[in-house]
């Protein structure tokens, strides 16, 4: 175990050590990049500075990012998250059975010989269970050296904060593992030796296992009170690093005094409690007689009090750690969760284990000690080491090692981290998705030839990797490629070689993004009075569309845009908006999705009865994806069509139904298919969504903050996409985990963020956050002028005062604005200008309906506007009726 010490910290050293190499920022990891090249744009409204900085930066990043480091936390898919939770689950239910079976022995037997006696067999037992908890220990503890050792070997670049983690599972796992072999030992002892109960080598093992989980303890407290904001009397300068890890070391000291005195306290009285073991020792009894010999266990006044001072010292310890996990969460909700998603995932998981050790330690530690406190069955358990909480810390140390260990260079991490990136403009988009179709050859091409032993291009993948590690070269690759294609796309010619399959890559891209939102605006307002939108406007979005055409099915009220050009088509489906669509929303039961088909394990696919049946109702669906086949059966030759579907609400059920079906029945087309939906609810199974997200990869489900209709239905319903979360702070969150996920909804939802406006509103913010040193992702005020340049953002936003001049300057007095608002709030000016003009004519005055009355939530917004009511009024519950400056408002539909 020594051996193992030494060898654990010589190879970690490094880690800790400042070196040369950069140490890129954690937002550079955790919030996704600008890919593809950089090409800086001419725009009046951006100083050439801030271009340049801007350039800089993305260079230094795309220099870094092919060798930073991953941690699992960061890049955990759901079914780990969830498959990780299952097996905590069954752990501490494994453990709170045998505090209970602990507790139990303890009271059902009343005599000390006879509890002597049977402690022989339950020795035995507690020697396997530990035995088997460390196995797993040491499994984790080896698993995440290997990967630990390995990105150190290949000199990858590690962020502070990742060091931090490392050194803290390093830690965690060194103490523990030493506490769980003294266990061992201790058990084996009691097996082997005779009457070893009050023997003073048994304290002396209990003395180091109880010093040791006190610096557990204590080294938990300093994790989370790092987590905390800094509230010291120096400035941080950097606003990324506000915790109290990102302090000077001495200000860290001076912040974790408390804990030193808890540790100090703690470990007095662990030192009192050995000395007084090691002086009132039982008296020695020979090995015949000492299964039969009188003992008696009731504490002395003195082991009393050490006792009590113990319990005391293990509460402090119990409300210092809740108090500062409780105020680690508090002070994590008022920052950006984009710029601390690491911490955010750091502090939920000792919300979740960390607060169910340290109560069970002293629940487990107060029962033994006074309740039947004569009972030598609590003797002997305190003495042996507490077994349920040694148990309980080592699932949360085997859930830091997983957590923290670096991921691996494995194709399905590579997607993971790839799905995290995001590109700003189109152009940079395909750059990005060509240079990625590369790679993934070339890592393909390399686990091919792993396979074919002796094959030329085994031969090839080893000159490379001896050659140019990390990173292949150009030539290697160009060799590859040529070596494919002569072997008729096979990574070689000997018997077990693996075919190199086309990779199906996806991408957010905001430009997209923001043009899906217009098309759907599109399909709510498009042919209606006074509408907001154009169809001008959305022509405009591609250069190469021309037509357009609207399709209503009228027993579903099922309203679909369509939009095309030579290259491109656009199908925008409308949300809810009448009493049919909502009939079809409430037939949340399920029915198969046709054809009748299983996946591997024999479930059934299964939709939501409701919008299956507005896609299929009068061949809704088959006439449309042969309409769509037709209109790209005209593409030009050489060029690549583009089919993009999108909806909100209701819509974008719709559009996962017919992206699908379009994928399926037009397979020719599939490379060029892409979803954007918005506050779209969940539309089949699981069986479904794993199938959607294989035949349409580049399939995007945006939620805005706290709306709740992405969340709906419940059950086994399962959403489709990779969600984009996006909020009115600036924050953008792409492919939350589950743990995301529960830190993200913490309520029920809120009705107003589902509304398009409100989406409008935080893509604003979104763009907005991009010049503020605080909450900018890396390269992004160059990706929003580029964007700027492409396309008028606050036109396809709908939004008035929106434009870069007010993305940019945050001191703007002029607030963005939904164009619906702007367009009711002239019109209210128009008709309070013909009231006082007719009071002072002396005529009659008349309104109309929309001079008169406007919505309370458009009401609401004006008197934001005005600074008459904060957001939470905005965005809470519109069905009362206020007043907005002496005039009345009434609440109706929009």
């Amino acid at each position: 175990m020594a051996f193992c010490g030494i060898v654990l910290l010589r190879n970690c050293i490094p880690l800790f050590q400042r070196d040369s190499r950069p140490v890129v920022d954690a937002t550079q990891v955790s919030t996704g990049t600008l890919s593809g090249s950089v090409h800086m744009p001419a725009h009046p409204d951006v100083p050439q500075t801030v271009l340049e900085d801007e350039v800089e930066a993305q260079k230094q990043g795309a220099k870094q990012g092919s060798s930073r480091v991953l941690l699992r936390m960061e890049t955990m898919t759901s079914a780990t998250v969830i498959w990780l939770q299952v097996g905590v689950a069954l752990s501490f239910a494994l453990v709170n059975a045998f505090t209970i079976t602990i507790f139990l022995q303890k009271f059902q037997y009343s005599n000390d010989l006879q509890i002597l006696s049977q402690l022989t067999s339950w020795f035995i037992v507690q020697l396997a269970l530990v035995s088997v908890f460390f196995f797993i220990l040491l499994t984790c503890a080896a698993s995440w050296f290997q990967r630990v050792w390995k990105r150190q070997s290949a000199h990858r670049v590690w962020t502070q904060r990742q060091r931090l983690y490392v050194l803290d599972a390093a830690v965690l796992i060194s103490l523990q593992s030493l506490v769980m072999a003294l266990l061992i030992v201790s058990q084996s002892i009691a097996i082997a030796v005779p009457c070893p109960w009050f023997k003073q080598s048994v304290s002396l093992l209990s003395f180091i296992r109880w010093t040791l989980t006190n610096s557990i303890l204590a080294w938990m407290c300093v994790m989370m009170r790092g987590m905390c904001w800094y509230r010291g009397s120096v400035q941080l300068p950097d606003p990324d690093r506000q915790l109290t890890i990102d302090a000077p070391w001495r200000r860290q000291a001076w912040a974790n005094l408390p804990t030193l005195l808890i540790f100090l306290s703690t470990e007095t009285v662990v030192v009192a409690k050995l000395a007084y073991r090691w002086i009132d020792v039982q008296e020695a009894v020979g090995v015949p007689a000492c299964r039969t010999y009188p003992y008696d266990c009731t504490p002395s006044t003195g082991e009393f009090v050490i006792n009590i001072i113990t319990t005391v010292c293990l509460l402090v310890y119990a409300v210092y750690y809740i108090y500062l996990v409780v105020q680690a969460r508090a002070d994590h909700a008022k920052v950006p969760f984009t710029r601390y998603r690491v911490t955010y995932l750091y502090v939920q998981m000792h919300a979740r284990h960390g607060i169910f050790i340290v109560v069970l330690l002293l629940v487990v530690s107060t029962v033994l000690r006074f309740v039947e406190s004569k009972s030598c069955w609590s003797f002997v358990d305190i003495q042996f080491g507490l077994i349920p909480t040694q148990l309980a810390i080592t699932v949360l140390v085997c859930v830091v090692s997983i957590l923290t260990a670096p991921c691996s260079d494995s194709m399905d991490n590579l997607k993971q981290r790839w799905l995290m990136e995001v590109a700003w403009s189109e152009p940079q988009r395909e750059e990005a998705l060509a240079d990625r179709h590369i790679e993934f050859l070339s890592r393909q091409g390399e686990e091919a030839a792993a396979a074919a032993e002796g094959g030329m291009l085994g031969t090839l993948r080893r000159m490379s990797i001896g050659l140019v590690r990390p990173s292949m070269s150009h030539m290697a690759e160009q060799a590859q490629g040529a070596l494919r294609q002569a072997m008729g796309g096979t990574a070689g010619n000997a018997p077990g070689a693996t075919p190199i399959s086309e990779p199906r890559l996806a991408m957010l891209c905001m430009e997209t993004l923001l043009k899906s939102l217009y098309f759907c605006k599109l399909a709510y307002r498009l042919e209606t009075p006074d509408s907001p939108v154009s169809i001008e406007h959305g022509l405009s979005l591609y250069p190469d569309l021309q037509h357009h055409e609207l399709l209503l099915e009228p027993a579903t009220d099922t309203r679909v845009l369509l939009v095309w050009g030579r290259s491109t088509l656009v199908v925008a489906f409308r949300g809810t908006v009448t009493r049919k669509n909502v009939l079809t929303d409430l037939e949340a039961w399920s029915t198969p999705h046709l054809p009748s088909r299983k996946n591997a394990y024999g479930r059934t696919l299964r939709v939501h009865a409701g919008f299956y049946r507005a896609w299929r109702t009068a061949d809704l669906g088959d006439r449309l994806v042969s309409r769509l086949a037709q209109l790209l059966e005209g593409c030009p030759h050489g060029a690549r069509p583009r089919a993009l579907f999108t909806g909100h609400s209701l819509g974008g059920a719709l559009a996962v139904l017919a992206s699908i079906e379009f994928v399926r029945r037009a397979p020719q087309y599939a490379a060029g298919v892409s979803v954007y939906t918005f506050g779209s609810p969940r539309v089949g199974n699981g069986p479904f969504a794993t199938e959607h997200r294989a035949a349409v990869p580049d399939c995007w489900s945006v939620i805005n903050n706290q709306d709740p209709i992405p969340r709906i239905p419940k059950g086994w319903f399962h959403g489709a996409g990779h969600r984009v979360v996006v909020t009115p702070r600036g924050d953008l969150i792409i492919k939350p985990s589950t743990l995301e996920l529960s830190v993200i909804f913490k309520s029920g939802g809120v009705a107003a963020h589902h509304r398009l406006p409100n989406y409008s509103l935080s893509l604003f913010s979104l763009f907005r956050a991009q010049f503020d040193a605080a909450k900018k992702m890396e390269g992004g005020a160059l990706g929003v002028t580029i964007l700027a340049g492409r396309l008028d953002v606050g036109q396809t936003l709908v939004l008035r005062y929106a434009g870069l001049r007010e993305i940019m300057d945050a001191s703007e007095r002029r607030m963005p604005m939904p164009v619906e608002v702007y367009q009711l709030r002239k019109a209210r000016k128009r008709a309070i200008a013909r009231v006082e003009e007719r009071a002072i004519s002396g005529t009659s005055t008349t309104f109309s309906q929309d001079d008169s009355i406007i919505s309370e939530q458009t009401a609401l917004e004006l008197a934001k506007q005005a600074g008459a009511v904060g957001e939470e009024d905005v965005l809470g519950d519109t069905s009362v009726v206020r007043d907005l400056g002496g005039k009345r408002v009434l609440g109706t539909q929009e």
